[in-house]
This record gives structure tokens, sequence and C-alpha cells, in this order.
């Protein structure tokens, strides 16, 4: 079995969960790649670098520099292997390879989503601080309930529903085309990996 994991930024606001990403390694059949994120740090330099007025696309071309620093850390962390792009992990596909972001303008979740797709990967793993895909955007609306399983045709309606990035305050536009075009089965989970908890996206 293959699978894709995106590791979110958030993994580098809580070290004690390097454990937990660690024991999922461990208790997986089969081989893993990772995507990382910017992290909240990365974003603080970034609109540090926003007022000197820099173009969207150079802010872009930074941020992907710092998920690349990121995929070395956690590469190093994990006894993986960095690679720079999607060529590089398919040929580390045993070493547990770790890259970050790859186009300017697209998050993590969706590099993520087409590297699995690159991959043909039989599982995208996407954790979030959340936990899982709500009904509503859960920092905004406290009432907000996880959606436990949800069909590729109902996360299209529901996405075709909501026009701002930011879907659900998890999933970006992009990942969602991504994910239903290439119909890969997806769980969105919390750094605890405990996907009882979380959402499964699937037939």
């Amino acid at each position: 079995m293959l699978g894709v994991v995106k590791a979110g930024s958030s993994l580098f606001n809580h070290p004690e969960k390097l454990e937990e990403l660690k024991k999922f390694i461990g208790s997986f059949n089969g081989n893993l790649a990772f995507v990382v994120g910017a992290g909240s740090a990365a974003k603080d330099v970034l609109e540090l670098y926003r007022r000197f007025n820099f173009p969207e696309g150079f802010l872009d071309y930074l941020g992907i520099e710092l998920t690349h620093v990121n995929a070395k850390a956690l590469a190093r962390l994990l006894g993986g292997t960095y690679c720079k792009d999607f060529a590089q992990v398919e040929a580390n596909l045993m070493k547990k390879p770790v890259t970050g972001g790859q186009i300017p303008g697209q998050s993590t979740d969706a590099v993520a989503a087409e590297l699995a797709d690159f991959l043909g990967a039989d599982v995208l793993i996407l954790t979030k601080d959340v936990g899982g895909l709500y009904t509503h955007d859960p920092k905004e609306d406290p009432g907000a309930r996880v959606i436990h399983r949800i069909s590729f045709s109902e996360l299209k309606r529901r996405a075709d529903d909501r026009t701002r990035a930011g879907h659900y305050g998890v999933l970006d536009p992009q990942a969602i085309h991504v994910i239903i075009r290439s119909k890969i089965k997806t769980h969105v989970v919390g750094l605890d990996f405990d996907f009882a908890k979380g959402t499964m996206i699937s037939e």
C-alpha cells in the first residue's frame, strides 16, 4: 500500500505530536510519502515581507522555499529523505520521502493531493489541527459538527456552495478539485491520527 501524508504546519507548533506521527508510520502497512506546509512562523515572515510591497508571486516563491526548509527538517526528524520535486519522491518511495510546495498559488494540501494522484497512491491523509471536515467553519462556528464520512459527489456539492478559499476552514478549492477528479480515498485527521474522530472522503 502507498500513502501520502500532508504534515500540517501545526506539527511544528506542537513538537510533542511528532511521536504520534512516528507511531502512525510504524503502524502503516506500506510506504508513505510526505508533504509539509510552511507553518505559522513562516506565515509571519511573509507578512513581514508583504510590508515592502513585494509582488504576491514573489511572496509565493518565498513561501514555497519555506515549506522546503520544513521538509528538510521533517526528513531529518523521521530519518527520511528530502526531495525537491515529485520525481525525486517517486525515486525514493522506500526512504520516507518528504517534499514541500511546488507551484506558486497552491496550498500544500493541493500539492499533497496532486502527489497522491501522480504516484497512484491508495490513500491521502491530511492532518489538521481541527481534525476533520465540519458542517461549518469550526473556527467561526462553535456549534459546527464533524462530518465523519462524505462521498466525492457530496463533497463537490458542498464545495460548489462555497467560493472562498478555506472551505470548511480546512480544505481549499484546488485540493478539493484534485481529490474529486482523481477519486483519491482521503482521510482528514488530527495530529493524533485518530481516524475515528476525523473525516473519510470516498465513493
